[in-house]
C-alpha cells in the first residue's frame, strides 16, 4: 500500500512536470522512505498519547534512534512487519516498562545495562545485506555505538545515584532495545557476508 501511493505521488511529479521521468523511481523510493516515517511516527505519538506516556517514550525513542544509527542490527522486510514490530515494542514500552515501581526500576535498569553493553561491546555494528559498509566506515561505526553505549550508561548509573529511577529506565530500555536490535540481525544474517 505504501509503495503504490509513493509511486502514484511520484508519477504525479512526472505528469505536473515537477521532475523529470528519468528520476521517478528515486522520487518513488523516497517518498516510500518519507510515508513509512510519518506513519511510523504518528503510531509513536498515538500510543504514547493513549497511554499517557510521551515524556516517556521520547526519552526511550531518543536513545534508541541515536544509538540505532551506529549498532545497526535487524530491519523488517516491509513496512507492515516494521509497523507491527514498532506497535509491539512501543505497547511493551507503555503499558509494561511504565508502569514498573521505582524500586523495581531501579533493578530493571540495572538488568538492562547488564544485558545491553556485552552485546554491543561484542558484536556491533550489525550491517544489513542492504547496507553493506566498508571495514573503514565498520570501525568508526563500531567506536562510536561502544562510546554512546558506555556513555548512556553512566547517564543511567547517575540518574539512578540522583533517584531519578524512572529516567534511568527509560534510557537503558532504548539501550537494551538498540541490542536486541543488533542481536537479532547478527543472528537473522549471519550468512551475509555484507561486512567485507
Amino acid at each position: 500500500m505504501i509503495s503504490k501511493l509513493a509511486k502514484n505521488i511520484a508519477h504525479f511529479f512526472v505528469v505536473k512536470n515537477i521532475t523529470e521521468e528519468s528520476k521517478e523511481v528515486i522520487y518513488a523510493y523516497g517518498m516510500e522512505l518519507l510515508i513509512s516515517d510519518v506513519l511510523n511516527t504518528l503510531i509513536v505519538l498515538m500510543i504514547a498519547l493513549i497511554s499517557h506516556t510521551l515524556p516517556a517514550v521520547i526519552i526511550f525513542i531518543a536513545v534508541f534512534m541515536v544509538l540505532r544509527r551506529f549498532v545497526g542490527g535487524y530491519h523488517a522486510n516491509s513496512h507492515l512487519s516494521c509497523m507491527l514490530t514498532l506497535v509491539m515494542v512501543m505497547l511493551v514500552f507503555s503499558y509494561g516498562i511504565c508502569n514498573i515501581s521505582g524500586q523495581t526500576a531501579q533493578v530493571f535498569s540495572i538488568s538492562f545495562i547488564t544485558m545491553a553493553l556485552p552485546i554491543i561491546f561484542c558484536i556491533t555494528p550489525v550491517p544489513h545485506p542492504n547496507k553493506p559498509m566498508s571495514a573503514e566506515k565498520g570501525i568508526r561505526l563500531r567506536k562510536r555505538s561502544i562510546i554512546l553505549a558506555a556513555v548512556l550508561s553512566v547517564v543511567v548509573i547517575a540518574l539512578l545515584i540522583f533517584h531519578y529511577q524512572k529516567l534511568g529506565l527509560y534510557v537503558s530500555s532504548g539501550l537494551l532495545l538498540s541490542a536486541i536490535m543488533a542481536l537479532l540481525g547478527f543472528f537473522l544474517n549471519r550468512g551475509d557476508n555484507s561486512k567485507q
